[in-house]
């Protein structure tokens, strides 16, 4: 499947360039991003590249659909985010206590997001300590960052929120997975945040008897619908409709010498 960008309608306070994946603040701002397209489940990577940070209040990470977009940037409430300076880690708008060092211009920041786990993982790439302790690893799933406060649920959305009071805005571009990352992919997780599909699908399968003919004549059809899958928002919905029909069972009663033919339909 095709590699999200940054959603051009989910933002606030932000410019995109790029091919939608550099997302800038506008002058004197907050601003904050989610991307295009979402994850209920699995494992995925990708990484950000801190295009222009200068200041405080500079994070990327993920967030769920509530997070407000306009105070992400000082409040990351529905959100976990990595923030420059200082690199601290943090969760629904609380210290984790985790920190994986300095994050200036230029630095390459690396996300692994287990979805399915609920845990998340941050490293300045190509080889910083995930989450800053030397014993995480999110290919053995050990030291992560349960994120199931803000995802228990809902679905995850790349994220940029930073506030700027100066004349340049900082900015953020993503690599989810269309050009070669910094850093190595951990084992078990898809390189990338691919799109999930938002179009319906409309499927029919039928299977269909027309017609026995002794002793009765009859009719059945059996239709199984699956008429759309359709992620919108938080939600993916199925709608699936199965039918079972029995149009006609004819019985022909053959009389005896004489007698009058009779038709029965039911």
């Amino acid at each position: 499947m095709p590699n999200t960008t940054w959603s051009t309608s989910d933002l606030t306070g932000i410019t995109l360039s790029g091919s939608n994946l550099t997302a800038t603040v506008n002058n004197n701002a907050s601003g904050g991003i989610r991307s295009a397209s979402l994850q209920a489940s699995g494992k995925q990577y990708w990484e950000y590249t801190a295009t222009s940070f200068t200041g405080a209040n500079s994070g990327v990470g993920v967030a769920n659909s509530s997070a407000l977009l306009s105070v992400m940037p000082t409040s990351p409430t529905n959100a976990c985010l990595a923030y420059q300076p200082s690199g601290a880690i943090w969760l629904n708008n609380a210290n984790t206590g985790s920190s994986i060092g300095a994050i200036s211009s230029g630095s390459v920041v690396g996300v692994a997001l287990d979805m399915t786990g609920r845990l998340i993982w941050f490293r300045i790439a190509p080889s910083g300590n995930w989450n800053g302790s030397g014993t995480a690893n999110p290919a053995t799933g050990t030291g992560g960052i349960s994120v199931s406060s803000i995802f228990g649920a809902q679905s995850a959305y790349a994220a940029f929120g930073s506030s700027t009071a100066t004349g340049n805005g900082n900015a953020a571009t993503a690599n989810f997975g269309d050009a070669a990352f910094t850093g190595a992919v951990p084992s078990g997780f898809a390189a990338g945040f691919s799109v999930v599909p938002t179009t319906a699908n409309v499927t029919q399968a039928l299977a269909e008897h027309w017609l026995t003919t002794n002793p009765d004549a009859q009719i059945t059809q059996v239709v199984a619908e699956h008429w759309a899958s359709v992620t919108s928002g938080n939600l993916q919905a199925v709608v699936t409709q199965v039918m079972l029909e029995h149009w006609a069972s004819v019985a022909v009663v053959v009389p005896a010498a004489g007698g009058p033919m009779v038709t029965m339909i039911h």
